[in-house]
């Protein structure tokens, strides 16, 4: 007799009511103890803004595995390994993102000479949260069940396009950085299928923070960046080469890097299915 296996509509029903009551509860409790997160990039209180992310992400996953069993996509015999292959990836692409611009002359780049040292740990630590928890909420036990429900594809464009979505809420937002983060979500949703796990995307996730932040200067997602090794100055206004004060995601070249990611990320890694 076949293991009996809830509906996935239940179960992400589930995991949908945790995640928003422990979102929205430990935000309000943060705010009411005067713990408010900050924008300013090299303020630890930006941990304040990030931690109910993975707390959520957490809670939604212990809460709804605990009553029906699914899967969270945290199985992988080497989860260290997938964690650190994912950030030089995602630090790699990131990269790629940045010079672009700057080989064509659209930005311009310099060392920073002031300390980086602490400002760098200090938004390693504090953005980290964020990648993990956002990981966990779109492409962990939800994300499985999703995928058991409706198959990898529609799970992969579904999660994507809510990924992008939610970005609408970002500072400076725009259509066109909703839909080149959608794009980011069809890369880290395809690597999650692929590699059976959700340890790759978390590094991809990381590091594409960190590295556009801390190391490149650029702006995360709209929010202005801090302290950071490269001090960075768009030249060509917005458009292909710069997304502007939302950062690289609302750039066109950034939707050519993604491609290219998406499409090497299918080719490697084939554990899982994607059809």
């Amino acid at each position: 007799m076949s293991e009996y296996r809830p509906r996935p509509g239940w179960v992400i029903l589930c995991f949908v009511v945790v995640a928003v009551l422990v979102q929205a509860g430990t935000t309000f409790a943060f705010a009411v103890a005067g713990l408010g997160g900050s924008r300013h990039l090299d303020s630890p209180r930006v941990l304040f803004a990030t931690l109910p992310t993975l707390l959520s992400g957490l809670a939604a996953t212990a809460v709804t595995w605990h009553y029906f069993r699914e899967p969270p996509g945290l199985s992988h015999p080497r989860p260290a390994r997938q964690f650190g292959l994912g950030f030089l990836l995602g630090g790699a692409a990131l990269s790629l993102s940045c010079l672009g611009p700057l080989l064509v002359g659209a930005t311009t780049l310099r060392l920073n000479t002031q300390p980086v040292v602490l400002a760098g740990l200090t938004q390693l630590l504090t953005l980290a949260p964020a990648g993990f928890g956002e990981e966990l909420l779109l492409r962990g036990l939800g994300f499985q069940a999703l995928r058991r429900g409706l198959g990898d594809v529609k799970a992969v464009t579904i999660s994507s396009a809510l990924f992008g979505g939610l970005h609408l809420l970002n500072p400076h937002a725009s259509l066109v950085a909703a839909l080149l983060i959608t794009l980011v979500g069809l890369w880290f949703g395809a690597v999650m299928v692929r590699t059976g796990a959700v340890w790759m995307p978390m590094g991809l996730h990381v590091a594409w923070n960190f590295f556009e932040g801390f190391v490149f200067g650029q702006p995360v997602s709209g929010n202005s960046a801090g302290t950071s090794l490269l001090v960075a100055r768009a030249v060509a206004p917005p458009g292909f080469w710069s997304g502007g004060d939302f950062g690289p995601e609302a750039a066109g070249w950034t939707a050519v890097v993604l491609a290219l990611a998406l499409g090497l990320s299918l080719v490697r890694f084939n554990r899982g299915s994607l059809t």
